[in-house]
């Protein structure tokens, strides 16, 4: 082949100067957008290369979200949002929403070509003793919440891992301690106070914008900013003393196929204690090289060793545990404790049936493809961390949101009344290089359990959008898509959290 160099030479000068235009064109745009929300909101729009834009970068828990935008809008109170978004749609201007910043996706939190409206300053939760209601900001994570309102002898239905955010976790559903006794985090808000795109600020509740208050729960970033979540409190059973009894038990692999046994039997009975929920979760250590198998457990009225994880505490190869009686803050610091920040994440999901037979082999699958395959393509010192977990999926848990007004997640649809697995298969690595070598084999991983529940008659084709991946996985489709769309065309007719918003997890197009 006859390359001509003059043409070769012409085309690489204009392909240069149109990369050149367009980073002119983002740059002209970025300084437009940032500087009209920095006329209006003084002191509080942050640029690359300021502390506080590096702080907010920082901030983000996961290193893949961790983008970098034209700048940081950090709004101090809901008049504020307002100004944001009004200031946003006139001078059209791409943007993302950052609550808590523990988005493991690039593009859940963040954007590169664009404005992040940063939560940050939102932080402070208050509690209306009389009324028992927590008001929750956006902006904190919910460590920060339980230690609030721990001295109140209460607490809400919110994460188990102390540095997860409010905002995503709430309006994505959220599973809890709490779940199986009083439903996902969303069903457990009594008002959503939202900034919709022309800054109006609506209340959505059982009585007003009932259409939108159905929607938040699950719907997610699709319809205006939550500035605040009303949620109702559950109070502990001794408020002087308001500790919750639970930590985490390690046994030797060889005890895995009893403990998956000991997880559906758990799920299956789990309505005869709702008070005690479980997680069970394998885990490879690259840097130690070992697979473990681990076992959450927790009984939220602090009663120790109910009778619900008998079987569990009956199976032999028991390495060690940290069970006991704290604060439920101190317990959440645990779990957190295994989601170190500043590491490339990958998180994908599916759920099935409560069946022994996918749960095991989604484990064989884990060890087959991630401690087999990845673990030899990435060097001797790399940080990988992976977890094949399972979570109970209950009818309780369903039936809650139907008596608490209703929710979009559609898993009484998805469920077919049977109980179900929550399957998410996780990966931390350090490195983009790493991340990009592991994300084909995880999906391979999960496409394979995919398919052999597919081919048992177990899978819910239903994904937990708090946990699904955002660049491939489309949880709102699995979701009650078309009460999702509608509240969308409602209360944003130009549909500004479709075009504009360039994070979180969209609303599938129609075909």
């Amino acid at each position: 082949m006859v390359i001509d160099m003059k043409r070769a030479t012409a085309y690489l000068a204009s392909f240069a100067a149109y990369i050149t235009s367009v980073n002119a064109l983002c740059a002209s745009t970025g300084a437009q957008c940032c500087g009209a929300l920095a006329k209006v909101l003084p002191g509080q729009v942050f640029y690359p290369n300021t502390t506080v834009y590096n702080e907010r970068v920082e901030a983000i828990w996961s290193a893949t979200a961790a983008l970098h935008p034209w700048c940081f809008v950090l709004p101090e109170s809901t008049n504020n949002t307002s100004v944001v978004i009004e200031t946003l749609v006139v001078n059209q201007c791409p943007f993302g929403i950052k609550g808590g910043g523990h988005t493991h996706f690039a593009g859940g939190n963040s954007i590169h070509d664009g404005v992040t409206i940063d939560f940050g300053y939102l932080n402070t939760t208050t509690y209306d003793a009389e009324n028992k209601i927590a008001s929750v900001p956006p902006g904190t994570p919910w460590q920060a919440v339980y230690e609030t309102l721990e001295p109140f002898g209460v607490t809400v239905t919110g994460g188990r891992a102390g540095g997860v955010g409010t905002a995503g976790f709430i309006t994505g559903g959220g599973n809890s301690f709490h779940s199986t006794s009083h439903g996902w985090a969303c069903d457990n808000v009594k008002n959503f106070e939202v900034v919709l795109y022309n800054g109006t600020v609506i209340n959505a509740n059982i009585d007003k914008n009932n259409d939108l208050w159905q929607a938040l729960k699950g719907g997610s970033g699709n319809f205006g900013l939550v500035t605040r979540f009303d949620m109702y409190v559950i109070e502990f059973p001794d408020s002087a003393n308001p500790n919750i009894w639970g930590g985490i038990a390690q046994y030797e692999l060889s005890a895995a196929d009893d403990l998956i046994d000991s997880y559906v039997d758990f799920t299956e009975n789990n309505y005869l204690d709702k008070n005690s929920s479980t997680m069970l979760y394998w885990v490879y250590s690259h840097s130690s090289r070992s697979l473990i198998v681990q076992v959450a457990m927790d009984n939220t009225l602090n009663i120790a060793y109910p009778s619900a994880y008998d079987r569990y505490l009956n199976t032999s190869g028991i390495i060690g545990t940290s069970l006991r009686s704290a604060p439920m803050y101190e317990i959440t610091a645990e779990f957190d404790a295994g989601q170190p920040d500043g590491l490339q994440n990958i998180w994908i999901t599916s759920a099935y049936k409560n069946d022994a037979r996918i749960i095991k082999y989604a484990a064989d699958k884990h060890e087959e493809l991630i401690v087999g395959t990845l673990a030899g393509l990435v060097s001797n010192d790399s940080a990988l961390v992976s977890l094949c977990s399972a979570f109970p999926l209950t009818q309780a848990m369903i039936e809650h949101g139907n008596a608490n007004g209703g929710n979009v997640m559609n898993l009484e649809q998805k469920s077919g009344g049977d109980n179900g697995v929550l399957f998410l298969a996780s990966l931390a690595i350090d490195g983009e290089e790493n991340a990009a070598i592991a994300l084909p084999i995880m999906r391979q991983w999960v496409d394979e359990v995919d398919a052999y529940a597919t081919s048992l008659g177990v899978n819910w084709d239903w994904q937990f959008l708090n946990y699904a991946h955002g660049a491939f996985q489309q949880s709102i489709a699995t979701y009650a898509t078309e009460k999702i769309r509608a509240a969308s065309l409602k209360y944003d007719p130009d549909q500004v959290f479709q075009k504009l918003r360039k994070t979180g997890h969209k609303i599938p197009t129609e075909s």
